[in-house]
């Protein structure tokens, strides 16, 4: 709240800098998406846009560092910055981000908080834009008067599509602009793995994700094993297992539980910017709704989300080919795009533990026999 004060008490000469400034063009850009893989994947076809409109611009974009590898292989990004490791906490984080602003003629925040209103005007950008919370906004709305244009998230419209609209306020306009295309990333290191790991005499493959970033969403070990024999049972492909390093005993114990017979074990042998070149190998992946379910519906292929806690009205993937099964249960969905909890409000994961399982490995089995028509 200090620096919200001091903000204030200021203004008058930061508002009058603004003022006196010469108008420019967008020369240089910067995008802050701080979201985890997932949120990041889903809106990447803002950067596609700015590119479009913007051919001549520098496009910049401040990103988590788990998403540095992807953003470095887009096309429409010239220059990646990983947020550090304490993020924009104490003068010294909200210095680091004001100096990174000091060039720049134009910021879209997809990631809003006080620093990201404040900073900006600090460092005198003429376009200050931004998506505002529809919850859990708190002081941070006393610093909306500090954006040039402030695009309110609604509840039921898609987080991407008021990133879109939020466009607007770089007299940039959205409309007319074609569907995401497929995300391509070339990685001779994901091939090199692809190659040691996969059979070369599979019918079809189904990709399974074992886990979730956010753990609230994940999958017991009981039910993935219910899932991939359903899966063996009911269709002639190899099942991938795909996760990350934390998931490695529980895809061990899935592959020794299945005899090892038609079930590959990727866990953790694959880098953010080498998975595509296994995904797009896929016929079918199924996952609940995390980061890699989002990579697998970028690269083009089907996908069978569950959403569990998520909100499928602010997000979920956009592909044609994409089964999106929503939970049944009354509390759910309780994870939105403002307000996501790591913890069960209920103390039951009621959404998690009801899962219609069996539902899932239908719409799978059903993409296959599709695939084969």
């Amino acid at each position: 709240m200090a620096y919200l004060f001091l903000t204030w008490l200021l203004s008058p000469y930061f508002w009058l800098r603004l003022l006196l400034q010469k108008k420019r063009p967008l020369r240089r850009v910067l995008v802050i998406n701080t979201a985890k893989i997932g949120d990041f994947v889903a809106t990447r076809q803002v950067f596609a846009v700015l590119r479009s409109r913007l051919p001549d611009a520098e496009i910049r974009a401040l990103v988590h560092s788990v998403n540095v590898p992807l953003a470095r292989h887009m096309s429409s990004i010239d220059k990646v910055i990983p947020l550090p490791p304490g993020g924009y906490s104490g003068w010294k984080g909200k210095k680091w981000l004001w100096r990174l602003l000091a060039d720049v003629d134009g910021v879209l925040v997809l990631s809003p908080n006080l620093s990201t209103f404040l900073a900006p005007f600090w460092a005198g950008v003429a376009c200050r834009v931004s998506v505002l919370p529809d919850r859990r906004a708190g002081s941070v709305r006393l610093a909306y008067p500090f954006l040039s244009h402030g695009q309110s998230h609604q509840p039921g419209r898609l987080f991407r599509d008021t990133a879109m609209l939020a466009l607007r306020g770089l007299s940039i306009a959205s409309e007319g602009v074609e569907g995401d295309a497929p995300l391509t990333i070339d990685s001779p290191g994901g091939r090199e793995r692809v190659a040691e790991i996969l059979p070369h005499d599979v019918s079809s493959l189904v990709g399974l994700g074992i886990g979730a970033g956010n753990r609230l969403k994940a999958l017991t070990e009981a039910q993935l094993l219910q899932v991939v024999r359903g899966l063996l049972a009911r269709t002639s492909a190899t099942v991938v297992l795909i996760g990350s390093a934390p998931d490695q005993a529980c895809a061990t114990r899935l592959t020794e539980a299945c005899g090892g017979v038609r079930i590959i074990n990727a866990v953790g042998k694959f880098s953010l910017d080498e998975l595509p070149e296994l995904l797009r190998l896929l016929d079918c992946y199924l996952g609940v709704d995390s980061g890699v379910t989002y990579l697998a519906d970028a690269v083009g292929i089907p996908v069978v989300d569950y959403m569990g806690p998520a909100d499928a009205e602010d997000q979920r993937p956009l592909g044609k080919l994409v089964r999106v099964i929503r939970s049944t249960e009354p509390c759910a969905p309780c994870s939105h795009s403002f307000d996501a909890p790591y913890k069960c409000h209920m103390g039951t994961r009621a959404c998690i533990v009801s899962a219609p399982l069996e539902q899932m490995v239908q719409a799978a089995v059903d993409i296959l026999a599709d695939s084969c028509c």
